[in-house]
Formats: structure tokens, C-alpha cells, sequence
């Protein structure tokens, strides 16, 4: 995120969030294919990829690069780092695993840190409040992008190989990212 930070003045948040991943995905469709990983296949497969893509990938890194415009990069990585409250909520609904009374609170816990961190960084000035101008509103939303990412694996993989389909999302994260870029103009 520092590496990010110092980039963003002189790129759109976008760019930057978008090539960033361009290596990744390369070096990740590499190793999978040389340990002999099957290449995605069929319309199911890409539509996954693509809808996978466009939330864990291109939203998060735009998001988070946005945030980084409007807060620290410190701040920003703890927020970002409540994600897996997300995916514990998700996880419950969605596949019905058990949180139990201990990750409940933990859970529980873990909002209020949240709140007590979010809240003083946003300006009630009266009339100049704006939450999109709130860079913690941004790395939130980053973070509810890649937990739902997170949850979406279950899906993508029913349809193509997980680390296959991650390199691929890196790809095509890009091209999401230049389309995300022309509708916040």
C-alpha cells in the first residue's frame, strides 16, 4: 500500500490498481499450467471467471486505490484487514457454518474496533460532510469486495481450477479496471 500511495499522484487510481496485477496473474497462469492445471473452459468457466474478476479484483483494487488518495496507508491496511469478519458472516449464511458464541463476539468485537477507527477519520463539518470523500468509506468498501471475492471461490472452482482461474482474474481484472475508470469519470 505505501508503493501504491506514492504512484497514485501521478496515475488514476485505476491504472495503478489494475497494473498492478497484470505480473501476478502472468506468474500465477504460469505455475499452474507448468504443474499441468487445466485452462479454463466453456461459457460457465469464464462468466465465473469474468463475475470473479470483477468483484475481487477490479472493484477491490479500485476501491482500495481510491481510499488511498483520501487516507494513510497504515489506517487503510488495518480496515482492510477486517475483511474476514465479512467472510465469517458470509460464510454462515451462504454455507451455514457455525460461528459460535466465542467467534460471535470476537465478530462483535471486531465491528466496534471498526466503528471506533471509521468514525473519528469522518468530518461532520456540517454541510461539507461527504462520505464517498471519506477514504475509509473506500478501503471499507475494498474490504466487502475481496470478502466477497473470497466467497465466490466456492463457485468459480465448480467451474475451472482455483489457482487457474485466480491467475486469470488478474488478467482480466485490467480490462475491468479501464471500464470501472470510464463510468467514475
Amino acid at each position: 500500500m505505501v508503493a501504491m500511495k506514492e504512484v497514485l499522484p501521478k496515475y488514476s487510481p485505476f491504472f495503478v490498481s489494475s497494473f498492478r496485477l497484470i505480473p501476478a496473474g502472468f506468474l500465477l497462469v504460469a505455475f499452474a499450467a507448468s504443474r499441468g492445471r487445466p485452462f479454463p473452459s466453456g461459457f460457465n468457466a469464464w462468466l465465473s471467471i469474468s463475475l470473479f474478476a470483477l468483484i475481487d479484483a477490479a472493484c477491490f483494487q479500485g476501491f482500495l486505490a481510491e481510499g488511498l488518495e483520501k487516507t494513510s496507508a497504515g489506517l487503510g491496511s488495518v480496515i482492510i484487514d477486517s475483511q474476514p469478519l465479512t467472510v465469517a458472516v458470509l460464510a454462515a449464511l451462504l454455507f451455514g457454518e457455525s460461528i459460535g458464541i466465542i467467534g460471535a463476539a470476537g465478530l462483535v468485537l471486531g465491528v466496534v474496533g471498526l466503528v471506533l477507527l471509521e468514525l473519528p477519520a469522518l468530518s461532520f463539518d456540517g454541510s461539507d460532510f461527504s462520505l464517498w470523500g471519506s477514504g475509509e468509506l473506500w478501503m471499507l468498501l475494498a474490504a466487502q469486495s475481496m470478502a466477497v471475492g473470497t466467497v465466490m471461490v466456492r463457485w468459480v472452482s465448480k467451474y475451472s481450477d482455483p489457482i487457474m482461474a485466480t491467475g486469470w482474474v488478474r488478467f482480466k481484472s485490467h480490462f475491468n479496471s479501464i471500464l470501472l475508470t470510464i463510468f467514475m469519470l
